[in-house]
């Protein structure tokens, strides 16, 4: 399933109900008396600028956010900057300015993960999705460079080699050439990643939308690979065919 956009801006009116990093059954909520948004020092101090607008306020926000589920009730640390919107409310009779703060979240601990992983996937595979998910809110492009790990931590897990016969480290693009051979359509995926990775290299190589493809890529290989949905609705189908109508259920 993609990734909901909407989750993983890079500002936001308001925090999101990420699903818990623990658990992955609960939703997180901000826990009102343990979030604070402050104005900086310099900030204050341009109030004092004749051409003040509220446009100028900069302020950051730390705080903490609680899973809903009753069995979980884990907790995530979250901070960044936040600055405001401005809008105005005018009719025939009124002017009102609105000031609101919004959230550009910089880090979050533990991070949420925009994606679902299968329970079968490997520890180390699972442990490197998790630190891309981390860093996105720091930088789209070092996300990126994780993503790229997490490809060839992929590759390794299924079993094409890291060095030539003579001993060489293959490179990325020529492991994943390796893999296509005898699977093209997860191959095609993972090339689709280490071209985002490449970029990642390059300052703003990457912008959010396009990190959140590579999430998305990523998600799709690994429910290919280690995902029970598939094959468990292929047996459906099997099943239903074979006996050309509704498939009994086993006594």
């Amino acid at each position: 399933m993609p990734v909901d956009r909407e989750q993983w801006q890079e500002k936001m009116d308001a925090l999101p109900p990420w699903r818990c990093p623990f658990c992955s059954k609960g939703a997180l909520a901000p826990v009102a008396e343990k979030m604070v948004i402050e104005e900086t020092g310099p900030s204050k101090t341009d109030h004092e600028h004749d051409a003040w607008e509220p446009e100028w306020i900069r302020a950051r926000f730390a705080g903490f956010m609680e899973c809903n589920n009753g069995n979980c009730g884990d907790m995530v640390a979250v901070s960044g900057n936040s600055p405001v919107d401005v809008w105005v409310e005018q009719d025939w009779d009124h002017h009102q300015q609105h000031v609101s703060h919004v959230y550009a979240v910089k880090s979050i601990y533990p991070a949420p993960i925009p994606i679902k992983l299968p329970k079968a996937v490997p520890d180390n595979i699972k442990e490197a999705v998790s630190m891309a998910s981390a860093l996105m809110w720091a930088s789209n492009e070092a996300a990126g460079n994780q993503l790229r790990q997490v490809v060839e931590l992929f590759l390794t897990e299924m079993g094409i080699p890291v060095k030539s016969a003579k001993g060489n480290f293959l490179t990325p693009h020529s492991r994943i050439e390796e893999f296509q051979k005898g699977d093209t359509e997860n191959g095609e995926a993972l090339l689709a990643v280490k071209w985002l990775g490449n970029s990642s290299s390059h300052p703003g190589g990457l912008t959010r939308d396009d990190l959140l493809n590579g999430f998305d890529i990523i998600e799709f290989v690994l429910e290919n690979k280690y995902g029970v949905a598939k094959a468990q609705l292929k047996a459906i189908i099997a099943a239903i065919n074979a006996a050309k109508g509704p498939a009994k259920a086993a006594p």
